[in-house]
């Protein structure tokens, strides 16, 4: 991380903008973090980058993104296309990469060299699958995370179905690492991919670019005719390597082939190298006050002081000025915890430290409405209240999706929560805590369940909440949608959780069910604005045995 700058944006999307991590052709990459405490990675198109043949480029790495769906690629939160600045955010994957990690503490071991061929072989199998070429793979665009390596930077990425962008007699990739076919303009496939794993092992086995340094003419010459720098690697290794690196595409060892070559390595998270190669000692900012503390961000500007001896002796009319100007400069509704407990099994905090977040999302599509029928049309942004006076929300709501993923999740199990990773309403305050049965005694078949929420620390003031409850798939088909929704409810602003008790508070949109159900339930839990706006802040889930 490095310190923000003097014009670096102070949010980017709704999410605050933390530090700096890096910067590529096309822009700046930030730290940002989501209403939920999640970190993200922010890439920002930098200024100038504008014009249509760079705008395709970005809005095709959106979309390359968000069709990449892997445990072994960081995946894609939401995306900025319609109005510069134009921004991409994907979660933010702790750790070095395999170019820091190397030129900090050298060669990795044979083994971890190994596994990590292995993982990332896997990883560019499932990419693969999913219709997506890399076309960068280099040691700066894997990261070892904690649970493995994590494949970064699509922005040169195509899918089997997406056109050429780049303009003839040009090429993208990285010298060194980028296959001959590439080199030559020739038809490339997904073995090119193949080609830069083995210079990416090459580089992690030896510390040495894997065709050697010196101008670009020079790499490419060697890559096109030269042989892989495998000096001093062990034997079964650099054979492994040899095979990804054969100059001929159609002679490269196959993903499906090198994964079985390589089935009998260690996973990785378990292996204390591992551990010791991808540590950063590195301590993340949970909120933009803290990014202060730490001197990433700067500090705020100081709000004016209220000049009170000159205005009291304005008299009353002074008076009224100053209350009206204390009213207008006074935080809203929220106060120092008091540490209020929820009575009851399996309290979920969305604190980073509890495992779990409400999550961003992306970009476009539909969603389930507040009635349990999909609502269609671009997403939107929360609209500005037009409601009653008092502030309080109509009965009947309407969910307003932020992403095409939203009508898509679902809690999958306690340790995994819910999925796909949607997009939270911008602001919301931090650390939301939700409550949910967790088990066989709270869930029994013909029951009930209580399902509650809270903000942990911050407790603002006519703040409205509902849960949409989706059913098990048992309970939807053409009678009903399975999806049931509840009244809103204020939260209470001393700390304490808002209950819900399903099914007695929930309606659906043709009937909803007497009692519970063997299967699995999901838990959105939504922000309801006066207007009877309902937008997405967080989510659990229970099963019923």
């Amino acid at each position: 991380m490095e310190p923000l700058r003097p014009g670096d944006p102070a949010e980017i999307g709704g999410y605050p903008v933390l530090a700096r991590l890096g910067e590529g052709g096309m822009g700046q990459v930030y730290l940002g973090v989501s209403g939920g405490g999640r970190h993200v990675a922010l890439k920002m198109v930098r200024d100038g980058l504008d014009d249509p043949q760079s705008l395709a480029r970005f809005r095709r790495e959106v979309a390359t993104a968000e069709r990449v769906r892997s445990r072994y690629a960081a995946a894609m939160v939401a995306a900025g296309l319609t109005a510069p600045p134009y921004w991409l955010a994907t979660e933010y994957v702790p750790g070095l990469t395999l170019r820091q990690a190397v030129e900090r503490r050298g060669p990795l071991p044979p083994h971890l060299c190994l596994a990590l061929l292995a993982a990332l072989a896997r990883g560019l199998a499932e990419i693969h699958g999913q219709g997506v070429q890399h076309r960068d793979l280099k040691p700066g665009n894997v990261i070892l995370a904690p649970d493995g390596p994590k494949l970064i930077d699509f922005g040169i990425a195509r899918g089997s179905d997406q056109t050429q962008i780049t303009r003839t007699g040009a090429w993208a990739g990285t010298p060194g690492y980028v296959a001959p076919e590439v080199i030559r303009e020739q038809a490339q496939t997904t073995a090119a991919d193949v080609f830069s794993l083995g210079g990416t092992i090459a580089y992690a086995a030896t510390g040495r670019p894997p065709f050697g340094g010196g101008p670009v003419e020079a790499l490419l010459h060697r890559t096109l005719t030269g042989d892989i720098d495998v000096a001093g690697v062990e034997p079964r290794l650099a054979s492994l390597i040899r095979m990804c690196a054969e100059k001929d595409p159609a002679r490269r060892v196959p993903l499906g082939r090198l994964v079985e070559l390589t089935a009998d390595a260690a996973p990785l998270a378990a292996d204390p190298a591992y551990r010791g190669a991808l540590s950063t000692a590195e301590h993340l900012p949970r909120n933009r006050s803290e990014a202060v503390t730490m001197g990433l961000a700067p500090e705020p500007p100081r709000r004016p002081r209220l000049l009170l001896p000159a205005l009291a002796a304005g008299g009353v009319g002074a008076v009224a000025v100053a209350v009206a100007l204390a009213v207008q400069f006074l935080p809203g509704g929220h106060g120092s915890p008091k540490g209020g407990t929820a009575n009851q099994a399996g309290a979920h905090s969305s604190d980073p430290s509890a495992g779990r977040t409400g999550a961003t999302g992306r970009t476009g599509g539909t969603a389930p409405n507040g009635s349990g029928s999909p609502s269609s049309g671009r997403p939107s942004a929360p609209s500005a209240p037009s409601a009653p006076s008092n502030g309080v929300p109509p009965e009947k709501i309407t969910v307003q999706p932020l992403d095409e993923h939203f009508k898509d999740l679902q809690w999958k199990d306690t340790n995994t929560g819910c999925l796909p990773n949607s997009r939270t309403e911008p602001d919301t305050p931090p650390e939301i805590q939700t409550a949910a049965p967790r088990s066989a005694a709270d869930v029994k078949a013909g029951g009930s369940a209580t399902l509650s929420l809270r903000f942990k620390y911050q407790w603002p003031s006519n703040y409205y909440v509902a849960a949409q409850v989706r059913e098990p798939v048992s309970l939807q088909g053409s009678d009903a949608s399975g999806i049931v929704v509840s009244k809103p409810k204020p939260l209470p602003t001393n700390g304490e959780f808002r209950d819900f008790t399903f099914p007695a508070d929930f309606t659906g949109e043709a009937a909803t069910t007497a009692a519970l159900v063997k299967g699995s339930y999901t838990v959105v839990w939504l922000h309801v604005h006066p207007n009877g706006d309902a937008y997405y802040i967080s989510c659990d889930g229970f099963a019923v045995p």
